[in-house]
């Protein structure tokens, strides 16, 4: 069977009435993969409806030569199919091999996400800063803020300009030195990960609408203190329990 023989008109038509709105993410399937995704990614079950017409099970083993962000495999994961993916950009590899790694305890990567947490909020704020970025209309004077933090020339030519405004990126960078400072090697990828979506979905200047754009400048975003931030993305990972079935998955990266 392939798609060719899916073509059939009663499939055409389908697609055909089929609402826009059932190419989003459902919320039944953010938990499992809205850790870190493209923003034209294909959603989670459309995956899991091709793996029904297929009747792909527990025999078979499945090829995602672009496997981007891990979509397939971690659908196939969940079903208990072997897996093999392929992906040459270095972020969206890093993301399908932590979105497929179940072995983590829930609460100890809550626990250790908060301490590290608070470890960098104590560290802004010893700066005069504060992580939840405080309500400027009604400070009664002007902060004076300490020099911020920044990235290497080299590494600033690699983004969009004004993709990131001084204050967040300066607090971005001090959470990160809070992470290796604090580094648990069984939760490093899940936390940087989760820090990763939060970057570009909250911390950052940044407008999909599907395109990639620059959006007003944000001259001040929470990064990682009390509930929001990272905190927050972290707390996600609680659907990736242990499972009763679960299969084995092969990242690779493709080399230039």
């Amino acid at each position: 069977m392939n798609l060719v023989e899916l073509a059939t008109r009663e499939d055409q038509l389908q697609v055909q009435q089929t609402p826009r709105e059932d190419n989003k993410l459902r919320l039944e399937d953010r938990a499992a993969h809205d850790w870190y995704r493209f923003v034209l990614s294909f959603p989670a079950h459309l995956v899991r409806t091709y793996i029904g017409r297929f009747g792909l099970d527990q025999k078979h083993n499945v090829l995602d030569p672009f496997c981007g962000t891990g979509t397939t495999l971690v659908e196939c994961k969940k079903l208990g199919i072997q897996s093999y993916g392929i992906e040459p950009n270095p972020m969206a590899s890093f993301a399908s091999r932590t979105k497929v790694d179940w072995e983590i305890d829930p609460e100890n990567l809550i626990a250790h996400a908060t301490l590290v947490a608070k470890f960098a909020s104590d560290k802004l704020a010893s700066e005069g800063i504060d992580d939840e970025g405080g309500l400027p209309l009604f400070e009664t004077r002007r902060r004076t803020l300490p020099t911020l933090k920044t990235l290497p020339p080299d590494a600033l030519k690699l983004l969009l300009t004004n993709s990131i405004s001084p204050l967040p990126l300066h607090k971005t960078l001090v959470l990160l030195e809070a992470l290796e400072e604090n580094r648990e090697p069984t939760l490093a990828a899940h936390e940087r990960l989760a820090l990763s979506k939060t970057l570009v979905n909250e911390i950052s200047n940044l407008h999909f609408g599907p395109e990639i754009g620059v959006g007003p400048a944000k001259p001040d975003a929470a990064v990682g203190g009390g509930r929001s931030g990272a905190s927050r993305a972290l707390q996600t990972i609680e659907p990736h329990r242990a499972r009763k079935r679960q299969a084995p998955v092969d990242i690779e990266m493709e080399k230039p």
